[in-house]
């Protein structure tokens, strides 16, 4: 058992000792000064019971080490909820986004003025109005074989949507061109 003046002694003296190991090694002199004066009263506390240990210096230095460590899982899970409470809250007060209809591109691609009238009106009824090849000749009165034909133009004719992104844009049509397809005089 350690008298109470030779452990204030031993302490004092292996104060700066201790924080200037802990500052070397982590390069925060604050935390490691935080975690000394923690590491203080425990080492005070358990070596007046047990009596000082064989290497006091590297006692405290592993005792503040560990509390520096508890220090920055603290530091660290507080941050991290912090950062989950705020995306939360950002989550919760962003604008509701309303999903993007891309009927209008569909059918501007089904008009496109590469295809031939007949092509236009029978892919647009296809795509845009979900009804089937059959049917659409059926309208027609034609033979099925020749609305597939016309509602699947050749790949070289096929409209093509550019991928997004990609800066460039549904070419839409103009006033002749939708007179072309569906009449009506915009």
């Amino acid at each position: 058992m350690a008298t109470e003046a030779r452990l204030e002694a031993l302490l004092r003296e292996l104060l700066p000792q201790v924080l200037g190991a802990l500052t070397r090694r982590t390069g925060d002199f604050d935390r490691s000064e935080d975690a000394v004066s923690e590491a203080l009263p425990a080492a005070a506390q358990q070596w007046r019971t047990e009596g000082v240990p064989a290497d006091p210096r590297a006692w405290l230095v592993t005792v503040a080490s560990r509390r520096l460590t508890d220090m920055w899982r603290s530091e660290s899970a507080r941050r991290r909820r912090e950062l989950k409470t705020a995306e939360e809250q950002a989550r919760l007060t962003a604008p509701v986004e309303y999903a993007v209809d891309d009927t209008a591109d569909l059918l501007f691609l089904c008009c496109h003025p590469d295809l031939s009238p007949p092509s236009q009106v029978a892919l647009t009824l296809r795509a845009v109005g979900g009804l089937t090849t059959a049917e659409i000749a059926a309208a027609f009165l034609v033979p099925t074989d020749t609305m597939t034909r016309r509602a699947s133009p050749a790949p070289s004719k096929r409209p093509r949507r550019p991928a997004a992104g990609s800066g460039s844009s549904t070419p839409r049509p103009g006033p002749s061109d939708c007179r072309a397809c569906c009449g009506c005089s915009t």
